[in-house]
């Protein structure tokens, strides 16, 4: 009885420790999964960084205005007038073209007998 209960401590020990080696494993993966998706996000912030330099030296007053008076010609840009800027409320709705459906006027048409739904 003795025999059979030490084999069966022992292999309890053994099966511990593959489960606690397989562990090991999982979290090692974890961990370089985790420092890989790191760099990963460092390697965004700076490319990001880069676009956000680019972008402010792309967009200086005296580049633009540079561009403007070097394609004025092509662009024909006048100044703006602030009569011109106006909400969004202001604005005219942008009429709706709906064709009839199956022909002419099928049975009154989906849009009836105007081709502009207001």
């Amino acid at each position: 009885m003795g025999r059979y209960l030490n084999i069966l401590f022992v292999l309890a020990v053994v099966i511990g420790a593959a489960a606690v080696y397989d562990m090991k494993l999982a979290a090692k993966k974890s961990a370089s999964r985790v420092a890989e998706l790191q760099q990963q996000i460092d390697e965004e912030r700076e490319n990001i960084r880069l676009l956000k330099a680019e972008w402010s030296a792309l967009n200086q007053p005296e580049r633009l205005q540079h561009l403007v008076e070097r394609y004025n010609s092509y662009l024909r840009l006048q100044p703006l007038d602030v009569n011109q800027i106006v909400s969004p409320e202001d604005l005219p709705v942008r009429p709706v073209q709906l064709k009839p459906v199956g022909g002419p006027d099928p049975m009154g048409g989906y849009a009836g007998n105007s081709q502009v739904i207001r």
